[in-house]
């Protein structure tokens, strides 16, 4: 299976979404095709079919496609001048107009000259509408240009007749017609514009070119196209970092929050992992490229975005329905309202004008951009804030999670052994233990090892080097230091080794030290907490959200976890297909469940999961299971995801009613004649305007 994505333009509306997304499935071996009025792309799915064919497919339906996709903002420009200069022509020759009909008292000559500045308005600034509406008429279809040209073209064609008939000309609506939905398609552009700044800010974050030093000492910038994997890049202090990669020299504090939301800088020194775009601190650094181009962090992000962007949520399939019949219908609408009008006694220009009005103030362009104008901004805000959502549909089961469960492990916890206490013997000092292990596990991979060398070097503790260290698999270690023998293990361990070890209750792992034949105590190991963990589960519980902890560590340790965060539900012991069926159960027990995991071991949970929520940064978040990521590793982060994700969810029902009852309301009114085509121009301007100011407005609530 292939997947095309493709740059569509000329679309106007909803109906132009059916339309393409029609035509694309019509291309045999396309087997799924998704069309974005708001991003004006189209993702297509297929098999044993070239990109040429589906683009011939697009302009054949009577609009534009390319595979070109990386120019949206100097595309985005030419189409905002466009606008402005067609706009400047409808204002010019509407604003006379206006005046000349709602103010002037007759003159001779008054609807020539109204009939000369409409003329401009109807023929320039009216094309794009006109040639819309016949492209459509070439392949039986109609949208919304062809309400907009029909609108037009009845009022200025009756408008002329009646300058030649003696009788009252309707010129201004004419012009009106043209000039307010100009007005609102210009504003519409800057708002959908403004709505796609978050692809924008993520793409200006990679530097265009990068200081690389040669094999032979060198230092060059080149354009960052041109470097490759395992180049070394020089970054100077407070210069973005161009790729991914390990730092080989220097010292510095790392800025990542426009990749991740994280707020502190990041200690970078030598062995550190760092990605491209975020901002080096206050020291040089050298970097060897271990991904650059398509391959770093910042572009799967970007490319994650762009796509989640263009997806569509379950509740759009509603609109989509209506969208694919919204204009035929309106036009018959509009045929029966004239000729209810004629037929119940009225003369043919006012039958005609309540037809028009009927026309002008049917919008399918709100109910095309009600959700996709939503998601973009709901998606867009969350990757400027570090929480990077797949696609549409993982927010909306986010928003209507009821419970959220959480792997431990490297989740809730570091995910790293820490000593959390040394308790010595009577008469023993606790440096002694302290030291004395970390002499024998000094040379030892095993994390525990690792984690007492760790907390011994941190209070720059000495001791005599061991020697002859012997290890005894899942027991201990034996070792001689300054010519006495020492061990470290389990209490098991020492007693069968005549050591008198005491058990000791703790929900911690515990690692025991005697030194010639004497106990010395006790050094107490486990994963400590991460410190927004408790804040983080505070947040989801005053968000109504049941929780529960589950994880494959012993009962002790996850007990521990759990009355520390007061959280009821958990769950030990449980393998990674124990984890998903802990979230089948709750499933089948009615609850909408979110499953918080690393993203690796926890995939069978993530996927089965309503939504699957991986916490890491770059690379090893598991994206394909999970349906969104919380790049910085904060689980604070998840309430904030939750609370945007239910303002989407708000936003897009708020969206969508307003275009059915917009529609429901003003269609009729004006069948009946009370709104007057002049006003449905603008209602319709308003009505788009309204969708995508509402949805821009999501950054401010969530």
């Amino acid at each position: 299976m292939t997947r095309t994505e493709l740059a569509i333009g000329e679309m106007s509306c909803a109906s132009c979404v059916a339309h393409v997304t029609d035509a694309l499935l019509g291309v045999p071996g396309v087997k799924a095709a998704r069309v974005n009025l708001a991003t004006e792309r189209a993702t297509v799915e297929h098999e044993a079919t070239g990109a040429a064919a589906l683009i011939a497919a697009v302009e054949k339906a009577g609009y534009t496609a390319s595979t070109v996709l990386d120019e949206d903002a100097a595309r985005r420009e030419r189409d905002l001048r466009a606008r402005r200069t067609l706009l400047a022509v409808a204002l010019g020759g509407f604003v006379p107009v206006f005046l000349l009909g709602m103010f002037a008292g007759d003159f001779p000559y008054k609807d020539v000259l109204m009939l000369a500045l409409t003329l401009p308005v109807w023929a320039i600034a009216g094309y794009p509408f006109h040639r819309g509406a016949l492209q459509q008429l070439r392949n039986g279809r109609a949208n919304m240009d062809t309400l907009i040209s029909l609108g037009s073209t009845l009022a200025f064609a009756y408008s002329i007749y009646a300058t030649f008939a003696g009788i009252a000309a309707y010129y201004e609506t004419a012009a009106a017609i043209v000039a307010l939905i100009s007005l609102g398609k210009y504003l519409e552009t800057l708002a959908r514009s403004r709505s796609n700044a978050a692809i924008r800010s993520l793409v200006a974050l990679q530097p265009q070119n990068a200081r690389i030093r040669r094999a032979d000492g060198r230092e060059e910038d080149v354009p960052i196209d041109d470097v490759v994997e395992g180049d070394v890049a020089i970054v100077p202090a407070g210069q973005r970092i161009p790729v991914d990669g390990i730092v080989l020299e220097g010292r510095s504090a790392v800025d990542v929050a426009m990749l991740t939301g994280e707020p502190l800088p990041q200690e970078a020194e030598a062995g550190s992992v760092v990605r491209a775009g975020s901002i080096n601190g206050d020291g040089t650094l050298a970097i060897r490229a271990s991904a650059v181009g398509a391959g770093t962090t910042l572009a799967r992000i970007v490319a994650i975005v762009r796509e989640a962007q263009g997806s569509t949520p379950p509740i759009q399939a509603l609109a989509d329905r209506i969208a694919g019949v919204f204009v035929p219908v309106i036009l018959g609408i509009a045929l029966v309202t004239f000729l209810g009008w004629i037929a119940t006694g009225h003369a043919w220009p006012p039958a005609l004008l309540a037809a028009v009005a009927v026309v002008v103030v049917a919008c399918p362009c709100a109910l095309g951009l009600a959700t996709p104008t939503a998601v973009m901004v709901g998606i867009g805000t969350g990757a400027r804030r570090g929480v990077l959502f797949k696609d549409a549909a993982v927010i909306e089961a986010l928003a209507a999670a009821t419970a959220v469960v959480f792997d431990k492990t490297g989740t809730l916890t570091r995910g790293v052994p820490t000593v959390l206490a040394v308790r010595p013997a009577p008469g023993v000092d606790r440096a002694d233990v302290l030291a004395t292990a970390a002499a024998v596990e000094r040379g030892s991979a095993h994390p525990l090892a690792s984690a007492i060398v760790r907390a011994s070097d941190a209070e720059t503790l000495d001791a005599p080097p061991a020697a002859d260290v012997r290890t005894e698999r899942g027991a201990g270690v034996r070792a001689m230091i300054a010519g006495v023998e020492v061990l470290v293990g389990t209490a098991a361990y020492l007693r069968a080794n005549g050591i008198d070890a005491p058990e000791r209750a703790s929900v911690a792992t515990q690692v025991h030290v005697a030194r010639a034949g004497r106990y010395l105590g006790v050094v107490d190991l486990g994963d400590e907490l991460r410190p927004q963990a408790a804040p983080a589960i505070e947040a989801l519980r005053a968000l109504g959200l049941d929780l529960t902890i589950v994880s494959g560590d012993a009962a002790g340790p996850v007990d521990a976890v759990a009355d520390a965060l007061h959280v009821d539900g958990r769950t030990a012991h449980a393998s990674p297909e124990g984890k998903a069926d802990v979230v089948r159960a709750m499933q089948r027990a009615g609850a909408r469940v979110a499953f918080v995991g690393d993203g690796i071991n926890d995939a069978p949970a993530l996927a089965v999961a309503d939504a699957g929520v991986a916490m890491g940064g770059g690379t090893e978040i598991a994206m394909e299971t999970a349906g969104a990521a919380i790049l910085s590793g904060d689980p604070s982060a998840l309430a904030a995801a939750v609370r945007l994700a239910r303002a989407t969810g708000r936003t897009i029902a708020q969206n969508l009613f307003w275009a059915f009852a917009y529609n429901a309301v003003l269609v009729p009114l004006a069948a009946f004649g009370i709104v007057r085509p002049i006003f449905a121009a603008g209602a319709m301007a308003i009505s788009s305007l309204f969708v995508v100011g509402n949805s821009l407005l999501l950054r401010n609530r969530a």
